[in-house]
């Protein structure tokens, strides 16, 4: 069983990081994604993980996601309709999750028209539903530079956006995510939109 698991994990792995987080992904290695993940679920070394919040602290890196995000967008759709309407090309998505504050943080990088490099950040708060579900309340959306190296103004001026738009903006929506499977670098879970997420923990 060690050996299945190891074998169907390391597989997943492998054909997730070869979509672009899902981007360039077909029909036939969508269906190979979904074969893999249900056979794997079952094989969850950790049986109650919400139990075992210690587990999912951290940063993780998402490899492939359903969520029909596209990697040419705007910070509008990022942001669920809240910041400017600014052309932007995602080049990775991260989630941060800490027991400290309930924290729940989307992070999607992104680079600009301009070629400047900035992060889109989606700020939540959890609550534990039961032993697999949790239930998050987005608060905030909120863009930056991806180094903390530029001004606002220079930030602004390098995205085309002007001083009366905004670069942060409250949110009041929520929704849950099951976690499916978890061990000490890896992930997978299912959101209330039936959506798919394969996550690796990141260093």
């Amino acid at each position: 069983m060690i050996t299945e698991l190891a074998n169907l994990k390391q597989e997943l792995i492998s054909i997730s990081q070869s979509t672009n987080l899902g981007f360039n992904i077909t029909p036939a290695t969508k269906e190979q994604i979904e074969t893999l993940a249900a056979s794997l679920e079952p094989l969850n070394p950790t049986a109650e993980p919400t139990n075992h919040i210690e587990l999912i602290q951290g940063r993780w890196r998402l490899l492939y996601s359903t969520f029909n995000l596209e990697q040419e967008t705007t910070l509008q759709r990022l942001s669920f309709g809240k910041l400017p309407d600014v052309k932007v090309n995602v080049t990775g998505i991260f989630q941060e999750i800490y027991l400290d504050g309930q924290q729940y943080i989307n992070l999607i990088e992104f680079t600009g028209v301009s070629g400047v490099q900035g992060v889109g950040l989606v700020r939540g708060r959890y609550t534990v539903e039961d032993e697999k579900r949790l239930n998050i309340e987005f608060v905030e959306t909120s863009v930056k530079s991806a180094n903390n190296d530029l001004s606002d103004a220079a930030f602004r001026e390098a995205l085309g956006v002007d001083n009366d738009s905004p670069l942060e903006a409250t949110l009041s929506f929520s929704g849950w995510s099951d976690i499916t499977y978890l061990d000490e670098n890896f992930r997978l879970m299912r959101g209330n939109q039936q959506n798919l997420y394969v996550l690796l923990r990141d260093e």
